[in-house]
């Protein structure tokens, strides 16, 4: 993306990067105390991250401990269930590959602490230099790069396994094609649409939202992502929420009952598609009102509208199905090449084991 096509949200980036450069990602995210650096190997930079210190409530989006280890045992507690997953963590070798592999110590490279970081085309000579660059100035620790799907970026993955790098099961996640019409077909679609057309709620968009509304904006997230689904989800803080509605870094709307916000989304355009990292509604209120389905359809909607493909995220995939969200595993790939042999066979012997186990979890309750 040129800065022609889109300054404001340029700038965004720019200004997440300074800021957290100098104050680290616990600025825009409380539960993600790392170090940032820049890669200026291409354009535009990108951030590096690496967790300062570890703790059990660190997010996933900054620890691959929390992500592979406390993540999944939070949820299957949560539901329930006993897994082999589980049983693995349980007897000790997960935490200890982990350790071993020297993850908590990892680089993670274009980590804009979101769930869903949208990565450009890298080409085969990019992507070496931004290898050997990094490995030049960090040579202490593996270098890790989240969200890899092939369905997303294609050929990454592969280009990635040729250059030395191991893929490790991480998500399962929703692609879909707005502009394809058999989306639109779905019953499911035509109801959420009839629903947030008509419904009784304001909706209020980017233009319309202030500093006086963050309170509102962030209490909404929170209910649903942090006290609802998990702590371990990114907590974006008030001044990442001023970021949004000054730069765009998100494009933030909400819906409003009674002149009170009861729910909010934020959309992340990038390289061609769109997403939502950002996304909450009051839990106290009745399912009738339908929020999580309106939020859902203003995102379906503006995907279409800017004419981009959408990408639904991990979670809830019943529902993203019938939205025209088809599946694909994402991986989490990280190179380890420079570091001591029983580093690389901890990761190695990690990297089978979460094949093993995770994948058919992830295919199954994804």
């Amino acid at each position: 993306m040129s800065r022609l096509e889109n300054p404001l949200l340029l700038d965004g980036h720019a200004h997440w990067l300074s800021q957290a450069r100098q104050l680290g990602g616990q600025h825009w995210v409380a539960n993600a105390p790392t170090q940032v650096c820049c890669s200026d190997a291409g354009t535009p930079a990108i951030p590096v991250t690496r967790l300062t210190r570890q703790a059990s409530g660190d997010s996933y989006v900054a620890s691959p401990r929390a992500a592979w280890l406390h993540y999944p045992q939070a949820e299957a507690a949560r539901h329930g269930r006993t897994t082999r997953l589980l049983a693995a963590a349980a007897s000790g070798p997960l935490a200890g590959l982990i350790s071993a592999a020297r993850l908590d110590s990892a680089w993670h490279i274009n980590n804009w602490l979101l769930s869903t970081n949208l990565h450009p085309q890298w080409s085969e000579d990019e992507l070496t230099l931004l290898t050997d660059t990094l490995l030049a100035r960090q040579p202490d620790a593996p270098l890790l790069l989240r969200n890899v799907c092939d369905a997303a970026n294609p050929g990454l993955p592969a280009m990635l396994q040729a250059q030395g790098w191991l893929l490790l099961p991480a998500r399962q996640v929703y692609l879909c094609q707005p502009a394809d019409p058999a989306v639109w077909r779905s019953p499911n679609v035509k109801r959420d649409q009839k629903l947030l057309q008509a419904s009784p709620l304001t909706l209020l968009g980017p233009d319309q939202l202030g500093e006086a509304d963050i309170p509102a904006l962030q209490r909404c997230f929170r209910q649903l992502f942090i006290d609802k689904h998990s702590a371990l989800n990114p907590d974006f803080t008030p001044a990442f929420f001023r970021l949004c509605l000054q730069q765009r870094f998100l494009a933030l709307h909400a819906l409003a009952l009674d002149g009170q916000i009861v729910g909010c989304i934020g959309l992340y355009q990038r390289y061609g598609w769109l997403t939502t990292p950002l996304l909450g509604y009051d839990t106290s209120l009745p399912a009738e009102l339908g929020l999580y389905r309106q939020l859902m359809a203003l995102l379906l909607a503006k995907a279409r509208e800017r004419q981009l493909a959408l990408h639904y995220s991990s979670g809830a995939g019943e529902f993203k199905r019938h939205r025209g969200g088809v599946p694909h595993l994402e991986y989490t790939a990280v190179f380890a090449h420079h570091l001591h042999g029983r580093h690389r066979l901890a990761l190695s012997t990690l990297a089978s084991l979460l094949q093993r186990t995770a994948t058919p979890l992830l295919q199954r309750y994804g």
